[in-house]
């Protein structure tokens, strides 16, 4: 069984439609826990503790495999026996490809935590890189208010504003996924985490289980 933890129950059915659309027959759980988000966008800090309780609780559930889909969790994933984070496969694959990257975010809660996976996979890779972060936590309430169409319009108006300052963006959350469907005219690539870390992670997991 594959267990993802997400912090907002409208990732559910964003992870579902990725993970059929690529593999069948798995056992996925879906786990919800939106108060560490709310916690760490609220005081600054991440809720550690919340966080692995949260962690423990699912483990007794007895998954193969556990996928923190948020990526303002994203380090405390890393350093969390078990837990995958879903944004290091885009890390990887971004900072091998680009130089100039172009940082976009919601949750000011996510803006350090993405800068540090990117340098810390450029220095892996031996690679320099220049991060340019784009500050878009203006718009976070509109999805905090179910507002998702505007909240991925925003987006989008303001990376086509700034399209000729970066190589390619990432759009470092998973709620950001959407507004991808209003930039398919712009020239620079926009990559997000969620298809492209569940590929990676399931199909790495998958290869060392057979």
């Amino acid at each position: 069984m594959i267990a993802l933890l997400h912090t907002g129950e409208v990732h559910v059915e964003r992870f579902e439609k990725i993970i059929k659309k690529h593999f069948e027959g798995l056992d996925i759980r879906h786990f919800v826990n939106s108060e560490i988000l709310d916690r760490a966008l609220k005081s600054g800090k991440l809720d550690e503790d919340n966080f692995q309780r949260e962690v423990a609780e699912i483990k007794k559930a007895g998954p193969d495999l556990i996928i923190c889909t948020c990526s303002t969790y994203g380090e405390l994933s890393e350093e969390t026996e078990g837990v995958e984070r879903i944004d290091l496969p885009i890390a990887d694959y971004i900072v091998a490809n680009f130089s100039k990257i172009g940082v976009v975010f919601t949750a000011k809660s996510t803006q350090d935590t993405s800068n540090r996976l990117l340098l810390n996979r450029a220095k892996i890779q031996g690679k320099s890189i220049d991060l340019v972060n784009y500050d878009c936590s203006a718009f976070w309430p509109f999805f905090e208010e179910g507002e998702f169409e505007l909240y991925e319009k925003e987006i989008a108006h303001k990376i086509q504003e700034v399209e000729d300052e970066v190589e390619v963006f990432f759009l470092a959350q998973a709620s950001m996924q959407g507004a991808k469907s209003y930039l398919t005219h712009l020239k620079k690539e926009v990559l997000t985490s969620p298809e492209y870390g569940i590929k990676t992670i399931i199909s790495e997991w998958l290869a060392k289980k057979n």
